[in-house]
């Protein structure tokens, strides 16, 4: 089981939730219902939950990643990404939770520019996550080290074999 790649596999679930955390958050404060604002906080507390454990994955591929020749700087910058995002989205949890129902004009501009710093930063880490992938390659076999393909167990788009 860990010889697949989990990070690509669980690292969707806290870009999803986390990015409509943040959409609930503001539906909240525009339409002024606490409910989209209690929404948005469960959202932020799973969001923050999946990240964690998309960060553990992510720990766990990197020595693999730096095996199949991708650069450790690259690794790295996605990586300090991730933590600060983390941290940011963290820290707007607690704020969060602190003020409860006592929002004022102070608190839901705080609110909202760290929210919005959060998704700035979730979608730059995203961002040079895809960059491991698509321009080095992380996790993705190489052609030599993919295992023979059994014919008849995936769909052929050869119209000649479908005779």
């Amino acid at each position: 089981m860990f010889e697949h790649p989990l990070h690509p596999v669980v690292v969707h679930f806290p870009i999803a939730l986390l990015s409509t955390a943040v959409l609930f958050e503001l539906l909240g404060f525009y339409f002024r219902r606490d409910d989209f604002r209690r929404f948005g906080f469960w959202l932020l507390m799973l969001g923050l939950t999946g990240g964690i454990v998309a960060a553990v994955f992510g720990h766990w591929a990197e020595e693999a990643a730096e095996k199949m020749g991708v650069p450790k700087e690259a690794i790295e910058l996605h990586e300090s990404f991730a933590v600060t995002t983390l941290i940011t989205f963290g820290l707007l949890l607690i704020y969060r939770w602190r003020i409860r129902d006592r929002w004022t004009p102070v608190h839901n501009g705080i609110y909202l520019s760290m929210a919005l710093a959060g998704l700035l930063l979730l979608g730059t880490t995203g961002y040079f996550g895809g960059d491991l992938v698509y321009r080095y390659g992380a996790g993705v076999q190489k052609e030599s080290d993919r295992p023979p393909v059994t014919p008849g167990l995936h769909p052929s788009t050869d119209p000649a074999e479908k005779k």
